[in-house]
C-alpha cells in the first residue's frame, strides 16, 4: 500500500497522537486494527485477510502527518 498523508488544523505533539488520529478518522471499514502500540499498529484487510504493519510519523511539521505500511502476510 502507498503511504497515506494528511494535514490537521491542530498540531500533533507526538506520533502516538498521529496514529490515534489515523485509526479513528482515516482507517476505512475495509480494515480492522487488531494491535496498537504507540506509533505502530497492525491492521487486517477484511476482504482478503492480508495484514499490514502501520508506522505513524510526522511529515515535515506538527500539522502534516503520514503513515507508512509494511506488508506482514
Amino acid at each position: 500500500m502507498e503511504d497515506f498523508n494528511w494535514s490537521t488544523e491542530e498540531p500533533h505533539y507526538d506520533n502516538k497522537q498521529t496514529m490515534n488520529d489515523y485509526l479513528e478518522n482515516h482507517l476505512t471499514e475495509k480494515f480492522e486494527c487488531y494491535f496498537q502500540d504507540d506509533s505502530y499498529a497492525e491492521i487486517m484487510d477484511l476482504s482478503n485477510e492480508v495484514k499490514w504493519g502501520v508506522h505513524a510519523s510526522g511529515n515535515g511539521d506538527s500539522f502534516n502527518h503520514k503513515v507508512r505500511f509494511e506488508f506482514i502476510h
